[in-house]
């Protein structure tokens, strides 16, 4: 599974260098895409290239991941918002389209809800607004006792396989890659700084989401145990403008793990706003 075909894009955040990928032609209507923790913006590589003939397509590499810059003790969620804030502004991303998983999702929609008539729609993936989940804290206590180092590529592979074993091998085998550099003594690392993870914030978001006014779904994972069937129906009974989708064939990240079903789900919704 090769795909590439984008193009890389730096933005300067008062000397921190944000790093973008972007695909499609610039006149289409924009779409950003905002990866969850410890992921990266090639994370979202295969999705990009799926709906690339009808949108401009850009994805951020959080601060931290992926190929943009490493700050520790500049991981605060006010900083994360800041940098999507700073993207959609520095490329002129004109009334675009949100879709955040996981992490990238409360800050998808936290900045819908503070640029209201700002957001065209929001896709968030798998998320949900608490302060406090035990299925995200669990996937916390093994990031923070696992290594960051693998002997061997089909080390990393069986890692990520672990974490989403209903994703195919190919597809896993390109998450593998795209995340991780090969170091000089042979050792595979992952791109993203391990500080990170003893930064990251989580706060209580229930009253930011209710003040979401654009289009908006919710795409859930039947086999999630993240976002679960009665946290996902709250927040579509919380947002009068609200969709949810509960499709079966993934969990957590449903859009790698079934792929083609997420891509006719997003269109399905974009074709209804």
């Amino acid at each position: 599974m090769t795909e590439e075909g984008f193009t890389q894009v730096k933005i300067d955040h008062s000397g921190v260098q944000l790093n973008c990928l972007e695909w499609g032609d610039r006149s289409n209507p924009p779409m950003l895409l905002l990866h969850g923790l410890q992921d990266c913006a090639r994370s979202w590589e295969i999705f990009a290239h799926s709906v690339a003939d009808d949108y401009w397509v850009v994805a951020l590499d959080s601060r931290g991941h992926g190929d943009g810059d490493h700050i520790p003790g500049h991981y605060s969620f006010v900083d994360y918002l800041s940098d999507v804030e700073v993207t959609i502004s520095s490329l002129a991303m004109d009334n675009p389209i949100l879709i955040g998983h996981s992490a990238g999702g409360r800050y998808a929609f936290s900045y819908a809800a503070q640029k209201k008539n700002e957001v065209r729609a929001l896709v968030i993936v798998d998320i949900d607004p608490d302060s406090v989940n035990e299925s995200s804290g669990s996937m916390f206590e093994r990031y923070k006792n696992e290594s960051d180092e693998w002997n061997t590529f089909e080390d990393v592979v069986d890692r990520l396989w672990s974490r989403q074993p209903l994703s195919s091998e190919e597809m896993v085998k390109f998450q593998a890659e795209v995340m991780t550099k090969l170091k000089p003594n042979g050792v595979w690392q992952w791109k993203r700084d391990r500080k990170l993870i003893y930064e990251y914030e989580r706060p209580d978001l229930w009253s930011t989401w209710r003040e979401v006014e654009c289009p908006t779904v919710v795409i859930r994972g039947r086999q999630s145990t993240l976002l679960t069937h009665e946290t996902a129906v709250k927040m579509r009974e919380q947002l009068s403008q609200c969709k949810l989708a509960e499709l079966e064939g993934g969990g957590h990240w449903f859009y790698q793990e079934s792929p083609g079903a997420f891509e006719s789900t997003v269109k399905w919704f974009l074709d209804t706003i």
